[in-house]
């Protein structure tokens, strides 16, 4: 007698499917919730002004082009933008004093969301123009908080 017939596999693969689908979607939430408080226990509470915990970086211009979106975090302080991707584990701190440039745009790096994108130029770690983008929740709200900090 066969163990695993066809009727038992017509069964089990959809079965198993959706229990790999769960653990994985389990596991990277408690990535992101891990990523995310990471983050915001690096600053004082009364440092923070802005705070979005789930946001898709578009990358930065002077890394060219990514073929991945990448999900993450995203900070506001008084003195710097600190982004922190969820996986693997990459960070971007722009201080406020470098952003030389805060706009909404419609693509990034050939790359078009449908949704508007903040971009923010600003120089780099060797002093060249550099830009980051992210599509985010609140656009008005952290280009508001964005462009009054700047102006402190």
């Amino acid at each position: 007698m066969q163990f695993f017939n066809q009727q038992t596999m017509t069964l089990l693969v959809p079965v198993l499917l959706v229990v790999l689908y769960f653990l994985i979607k389990n596991n990277l939430n408690k990535l992101k919730s891990k990523r995310a408080e990471e983050l915001f226990r690096n600053y004082h509470k009364d440092r923070i002004i802005y705070f979005s915990k789930e946001v898709d970086y578009l990358g930065r211009e002077s890394t060219g082009k990514s073929k991945i979106v990448k999900n993450g975090s995203l900070l506001l302080t008084s003195d710097e933008l600190h982004f922190v991707r969820w996986m693997p584990k990459e960070e971007l701190v722009i201080p406020l004093e470098n952003i030389k440039k805060i706009e909404e745009v419609e693509s990034f790096l050939g790359r078009n969301k449908n949704k508007p994108l903040l971009k923010i130029e600003f120089n780099g770690e060797n002093g060249n123009t550099d830009s980051a983008a992210w599509e985010i929740d609140n656009m008005h709200v952290w280009k508001e908080s964005l462009l009054n900090n700047l102006n402190d």
